[in-house]
């Protein structure tokens, strides 16, 4: 039987430099399986409670921070969210050789012992983090300590539900991609300019922080040499039996669409979700050629193929603008519900096939003087 992995969900950050209003633009399309609902939730802060019951773990609690966050219906983490204090986190399936290493063995009866999930991650970044790197340091943490592996799709076998993952976690004054293979980890720091991630490693020699371990996995994983000098993370972890061509395609697609209006006087929020809706209209694909629900590609809005050879439909979107200035308090978190996917201009663009689309949630983090609905 062919299983289709989760080739899916694509997350940006603009830095201040790069956008018109000078703050940090964050947004992410979650890509999920078609059947699968996925609502927004809202939550206060609070003090540290009883364990947490994760999907495969139980773990201490920890105070949390006020936050919001779009989850899948089963799943107590989150694809996407925001907290109080303007971090903003999304995480991208990737495929690894640990992974592969760790699929086959799983399906011998000998798989690693179960650990967190991305998603679980992404949410606990959130309620500990009060900045990028705080939550970069929460993540890094835990997954030291817990690991990663399961199935992250409902109804699925960790064999073939399982993946490594990626993360942009950002604030208002910086970025940071975070890649993870099973326990250990790279980081780069980003403060000027745009950066996409997809599903695929993109960090090269360029990591500003690492796992102790790193170097040493990378050797015994067989994708590395000691004699090619500086570890090149991509290089060296990423599955050769996982091909990329879907996921390069859209990750090039949405950084050019966000280097260009860069270059234009500055990433808007009208930009932002023109590359979350995004079907390759205006390229040299011209697609869709039928409309968006009879996809001709693998694109950053995603919409499930009756052929199957896409993955699932885009079942959240979110935009957050992180602006400068005083620190908000856990009221001042301003969500303005603004369609991403629905009531597109008329025209080649027009997703016609909006309606299986939640519209996006534009997330306003600032101060009271800026606490109105945010620009459509």
């Amino acid at each position: 039987m062919t299983v289709h992995r989760p080739w899916s969900c694509d997350t940006f950050v603009a830095l201040p430099d790069a956008t018109a209003s000078g703050s940090v633009l964050f947004g992410k399309n979650s890509d999920r399986p078609a059947g699968e609902t996925q609502p927004l939730r809202s939550e206060p802060a609070r003090p540290a409670g009883e364990p947490l019951q994760l999907a495969y773990l139980t773990i201490d609690d920890a105070p949390a921070f006020a936050h919001i966050g779009s989850a899948p219906f089963w799943c107590w983490g989150y694809e996407i969210g925001v907290n109080e204090h303007r971090v903003a986190i999304g995480n991208e399936a990737i495929f690894t050789r640990p992974w592969a290493a760790s699929v086959a063995a799983e399906k011998e009866g000998d798989g690693p012992e179960p650990g967190l999930l991305g998603m679980e991650l992404v949410r606990l970044g959130l309620e500990r983090g009060d900045s990028a790197r705080a939550a970069l340091d929460v993540i890094t943490t835990l997954l030291e300590q817990h690991g990663q592996w399961g199935s992250a799709m409902f109804g699925t076998s960790h064999a073939d539900g399982s993946y490594d993952n990626s993360f942009i976690i950002a604030d208002p004054q910086e970025a940071w991609v975070l890649e993870t293979i099973g326990r250990e980890w790279a980081a780069r720091r980003l403060t000027t300019g745009v950066e996409s991630v997809s599903n695929e490693i993109s960090t090269r020699r360029d990591a500003d922080l690492t796992s102790d371990g790193l170097l040493d996995l990378a050797l015994r994983s067989g994708g590395w040499n000691a004699a090619a000098g500086e570890l090149d993370v991509a290089d060296a972890f990423t599955d050769p039996q996982t091909p990329l061509q879907v996921s390069h395609i859209r990750r090039r697609r949405s950084h050019q669409l966000l280097t260009d209006a860069a270059e234009r006087g500055g990433v808007t929020l009208a930009d932002a979700k023109g590359v979350l809706r995004d079907h390759l209209e205006d390229s040299f694909l011209g697609g869709p050629s039928f409309d968006a629900s009879r996809p001709d590609f693998h694109t950053l809005c995603m919409h499930e193929h009756p052929s199957g050879f896409t993955w699932g439909n885009t079942a959240a979107s979110i935009v957050v603008e992180a602006a400068p200035g005083p620190q908000p308090s856990g009221d001042d978190l301003v969500v303005a519900r603004h369609p991403v996917h629905r009531g597109l201009p008329a025209g080649p663009r027009r997703c016609r096939a909006a309606t299986e689309h939640r519209p996006a949630d534009t997330v306003r983090t600032c101060g009271p003087a800026c606490a109105h609905p945010a620009p459509a």
